[in-house]
C-alpha cells in the first residue's frame, strides 16, 4: 500500500511540475507574440545634422529622425519582415543595426499594410516600398 501511495504522489508531483513548465512556456510565447514591436534598421547616429545628411545620401530609402541631441539615420522599418529586410540589406552589403521599438496599436495598424505589401513584392520593388514605409512612419523612432 505504501509503495502505491508513493507512486501516486510522485506521479502527481511530476504532472504538476510538467504542467507548470508547459504553462510558463506558452505564456511567454503569447506575451512575445502580442508585443507591439517595430524593427528599425539604423545605419548611423550623429550630433551634427550635416553628417547625418551626408550618410543618408548614400541610401535611397534613408530617413533622418532627430532624437534629443542626435540625428539617427534609418534605412528600413518592419513589423514582421525582419529576416526579409536583413537578407535584402545584407545583399546590398549595408552595415546596419536592428533596433526594436515598442509602438502603439495605432502605429501597428498604420504600418501593417506596408509590411504585407513588402511580403508580397518582388525584390526590385523593395526599395520603393521601404522608402514609403519610412516616409509614412510617425516619429516613433526616437528614444
Amino acid at each position: 500500500m505504501k509503495k502505491n501511495l508513493k507512486i501516486v504522489l510522485f506521479s502527481c508531483l511530476l504532472g504538476t511540475l510538467l504542467a507548470t513548465l508547459f504553462f510558463l512556456n506558452i505564456k511567454e510565447k503569447a506575451e512575445a507574440k502580442n508585443k507591439n514591436t517595430l524593427f528599425v534598421f539604423q545605419v548611423g547616429v550623429f550630433k551634427n545634422e550635416q553628417n547625418a545628411m551626408n550618410l543618408s545620401n548614400q541610401y535611397p530609402s534613408a530617413r533622418i529622425i532627430k532624437d534629443k541631441d542626435y540625428y539617427r539615420v534609418f534605412i528600413g522599418a518592419t513589423l514582421t519582415n525582419k529576416s526579409l529586410l536583413k537578407s535584402y540589406f545584407d545583399g546590398l552589403k549595408y552595415n546596419y543595426y536592428v533596433k526594436e521599438v515598442d509602438v502603439s496599436e495605432e502605429i501597428i495598424a498604420k504600418m501593417s499594410p506596408f509590411d504585407e505589401l513588402l511580403r508580397q513584392a518582388k525584390e526590385e520593388n523593395y526599395a520603393m516600398i521601404i522608402k514609403n514605409t519610412l516616409e509614412n512612419l510617425p516619429d516613433v523612432l526616437s528614444d
